[in-house]
């Protein structure tokens, strides 16, 4: 079954998912094309870049940072 979209974006790393959401946003009729799968072999969303490259680690490199703030406030 063919379907029609406003919008095609391909990719849906950084700059991808966020074009889709704004196209959405301004009632664009939009698809978002990525070929990433995960860990499982399902698909996902999000590219290297936010599943294995630059977001992850920089999450766990702030890890010691947040738990320090949060036993600050106790």
């Amino acid at each position: 079954m063919p379907a029609s979209y406003d919008v095609a974006v391909i990719g849906a790393g950084p700059g991808g998912y966020v074009a889709g959401i704004r196209c959405a946003q301004l009632g664009l009729k939009t698809v978002c094309i990525d070929a990433w799968t995960n860990s499982a072999g399902k698909p996902a969303l999000g590219g290297t870049c936010l599943n294995i490259g630059c977001i992850p680690p920089r999450r766990c490199l702030n890890l010691p940072n947040s738990m320090r703030i949060s036993s600050m406030a106790r």
